[in-house]
């Protein structure tokens, strides 16, 4: 068989048999994983890439002249199994390391306005950064709100942030007193930042809105509309949930 004729029936017959097979690996494989962040049909297409990619840098491991069309799909098919453990695995690592570069940027860019000295009357009226620190304070619990000002990364913030989350009941003084005075280790107070990023995150998705768009609208107003709220006597009912969805306390 011509090599041209070969290929063609080789991907028909790949099309026809070996996808099917490769979708039914990775329903598997994320069924025995219980994992519903990474998309079943992202692992079928990133195997199909894959299988068209070694064929295309090293043809002769999988289309040879000692093997016909139908042998040759036939072989990968009997590696649909590692094909979806290869998917699974390069999808997590992917959105592992999306998910990084977002915490690491959130961060840098909430630093930074963190410590900026400015104040126009335009920030302070803004009514997105009020919107953005009402929301904050009504949708964070206060067991939440506490550990994330406590845990701030830049330390002389903390009690500014804490002014702007309302978190200054004893309980949340004494932790960020704790972390101060080093009682707290390191990487227990990293772990406690991450945790409760990570679940406000969560907890700000059902609201639909940008969980980073919002922290920068508190992060601007720190020096400024947090007290102007205080100073106005804001509502805020201490932290609890609306919306009939009840925010879990960070362990």
């Amino acid at each position: 068989m011509e090599r041209k004729n070969f290929e063609i029936d080789f991907w028909e017959r790949y099309d026809r048999e070996c996808r099917p097979r490769i979708e039914e690996a990775c329903r598997r494989h994320l069924a025995r994983m219980r994992c519903t962040s990474v998309d079943l049909h992202d692992m079928v297409s990133w195997a199909s890439c894959r299988v068209w990619k070694m064929i295309d840098e090293r043809p002769n491991e999988l289309i040879t002249d000692q093997l016909s069309a139908e042998e040759s799909a036939q072989r990968i098919s009997n590696a649909s199994a590692m094909l979806a453990r290869w998917a699974y695995l390069a999808l997590v690592r992917k959105g592992s390391r999306i998910a990084e570069k977002e915490r690491a940027c959130d961060m840098e860019r909430i630093r930074y306005l963190a410590t900026s000295k400015s104040s126009t009357p335009a920030i302070e009226k803004s009514e997105n950064t009020k919107a953005a620190i009402d929301l904050l304070r009504t949708r964070l619990s206060a067991d939440l709100r506490g550990k994330l000002a406590a845990s701030w990364k830049d330390a002389k913030d903390r009690e500014r942030v804490a002014n702007a989350l309302d978190a200054n009941r004893e309980e949340d003084v004494k932790l960020r007193e704790s972390i101060a005075e080093g009682e707290m280790k390191v990487n227990t107070v990293e772990k406690m930042r991450s945790r409760s990023l990570h679940r406000s995150r969560d907890i700000m998705k059902s609201t639909r809105r940008n969980f980073a768009i919002l922290l920068l609208g508190l992060s601007v107003a720190l020096l400024t509309a947090s007290n102007a709220y205080a100073s106005g006597g804001g509502d805020d009912d201490g932290g609890e949930q609306t919306g009939g969805r009840s925010a879990a306390v960070v362990e």
